[in-house]
């Protein structure tokens, strides 16, 4: 493996060259359609924040229900899904890939919606500011759990009329579940079963070369906190191209650098995702997303503790009354069902190390799901081609089961 990322490495600037002058070949088509392509209907809906965000959020349905039909408006168990970091709710529906989870609850009857937050490709929208205002980007995942979660879960409800939803979320989508149940415990009222891809509280144990680089110089607040987070990650746009990601877009890619690529920016090396995947993969991710995300991941790293963004001791002392970041109270999390945690050993974000202490925190409030194979990594959970036995089986068995449950007590 050393062998071929120094030989990936040596190749890099002719495949920088390449992709800067090559036209892309692949088509840009949105969730809705790719819903649609699949065989199911789709709604698509707009939900604002109080500070001026509007995120597009989808809505799954199966072909044969009319929308407008009385089973369209039915109490059918409610599902939504959250993606991660310069991710999308493309990442549920991509093409190429046979065991959609979100299709296959859909199957089963469920109401599924697919969510997005802002700053990603479906969250570029704003009262006040576009995406080109260094303002725009002021965030970091905690706004994303505190605002944008909360309010994306009551529309669900208030469309649905319903009180609580089954929850999936992947990386940073856990993340900011995990911010809203601690910061807003009344939240915790409103799920039922939740189910954690590659959860991400602690960091302290994570193997990904970029996230330990960047902690050298960026593990404290700085004035570079300001400069780089307060603009998309990947922006100006020549960055995708000299970092290869436009390149793996095109049928032309070298399957090995895409896989190269993948390892380093999207959370470990891969043995179960399939290289006609990677096209896809890459049509997709990354998406846009704030610095000030990325830099909050990387404090995490650093101070080991699952907290608040660390604005430094003069801005933390203006916003939380004391020098060091609060941490998040994870006694406030008390779901009615536990909290499903799936993970791996071969993830380099995620690490079986910082999940075990995550659960050793919850005890008794999750369930851990290990999945016991060497090499499938962060982007697996949602990605591989055996997903359908290693993952999703198990979170269809366990969402039926609390609905019978749910249905007995009534």
């Amino acid at each position: 493996m050393g062998k071929t990322l120094i030989f990936l490495n040596l190749l890099l600037i002719p495949i920088i060259i390449f992709s800067i002058w090559s036209k892309n070949e692949t088509e840009t088509i949105n969730t809705a359609q790719r819903i649609e392509l699949a065989g199911y209907t789709c709604e698509t809906h707009t939900v604002w924040t109080p500070d001026g965000y509007g995120l597009t959020i989808f809505r799954v349905r199966n072909s044969t229900t009319k929308l407008d039909s009385p089973a369209s408006q039915s109490s059918a168990p409610v599902v939504l899904m959250m993606h991660g970091l310069t991710s999308s709710s493309d990442v549920w529906v991509i093409r190429n890939h046979s065991h959609h989870l979100a299709l296959e609850l859909v199957d089963q009857g469920y109401d599924v919606w697919l969510g997005n937050s802002r700053g990603n490709t479906y969250g570029l929208q704003h009262l006040n500011y576009t995406k080109k205002d260094r303002k725009f980007w002021r965030f970091s995942w905690h706004e994303l759990g505190t605002i944008d979660l909360p309010i994306t879960i009551d529309y669900i409800l208030k469309e649905t009329q319903q009180s609580a939803l089954h929850y999936v979320g992947h990386s940073q989508g856990t993340t900011i579940a995990m911010v809203m149940l601690s910061t807003l415990p009344e939240y915790n009222a409103k799920l039922k079963t939740s189910h954690f891809f590659a959860p991400i509280a602690f960091m302290t144990s994570s193997r990904s070369s970029n996230l330990r680089f960047l902690s050298k110089f960026l593990g404290s607040y700085s004035l570079l906190n300001n400069l780089l987070g307060d603009k998309d990650i990947f922006e100006p746009p020549i960055l995708r191209h000299l970092m290869g990601f436009e390149w793996c877009r095109t049928k032309k890619a070298y399957p090995p650098f895409c896989l190269f690529l993948s390892t380093r920016f999207f959370g470990g090396y891969s043995t179960y995702v399939k290289e006609y995947t990677y096209p896809e993969l890459f049509n997709t991710h990354p998406s846009p997303a704030s610095g000030h995300q990325a830099l909050h991941f990387v404090q995490l790293h650093v101070s080991g503790k699952f907290r608040r963004y660390d604005f430094g001791s003069q801005g933390n002392m203006e916003r939380y009354n004391q020098t060091i970041p609060p941490d998040y109270d994870l006694a406030k999390i008390r779901t009615r069902f536990p909290i499903h945690l799936y993970y791996s050993d071969s993830d380099d974000y995620s690490t079986k190390t910082d999940v075990e202490k995550l659960s050793g925190i919850l005890g008794a409030r999750c369930v851990k799901h290990f999945i016991d194979l060497e090499g499938f990594a962060h982007m697996d959970f949602t990605m591989a081609y055996n997903i359908e036995s290693v993952v999703n089986q198990d979170v269809v068995r366990i969402i039926n089961e609390a609905e019978r449950h749910l249905t007995e007590d009534t």
